[in-house]
């Protein structure tokens, strides 16, 4: 149980963070979208590396929870952080 609970609360960290990260390497300029996209990208990658130092074994099917979690969390800290 606590394999999927890692599963569930990593992405969900990471996401956020990448939102984060992306509304300070983009800015306000809206030119630059495709960086916070990369950003994203790079960061749903990153938990083959994290999760796996937990004990945590990913399998095929587990990858499309994790990148919609990441996706979803990511697009949302960045919107709010974009319309304060």
């Amino acid at each position: 149980m606590e394999k999927n609970l890692l599963k569930t609360f990593v992405p969900l960290i990471v996401g956020l963070v990448a939102g984060v990260l992306s509304y300070f390497v983009t800015g306000d300029l809206r030119t630059r979208d495709p960086v916070g996209i990369i950003v994203l990208v790079f960061f749903i990658y990153l938990h083959k590396l994290i999760l796996p130092k937990y004990g945590v074994e990913i399998e095929s099917k587990d990858w499309v929870g994790i990148g919609f979690l990441t996706l979803a969390t990511w697009y949302i800290s960045w919107t709010i952080l974009l319309n304060m």
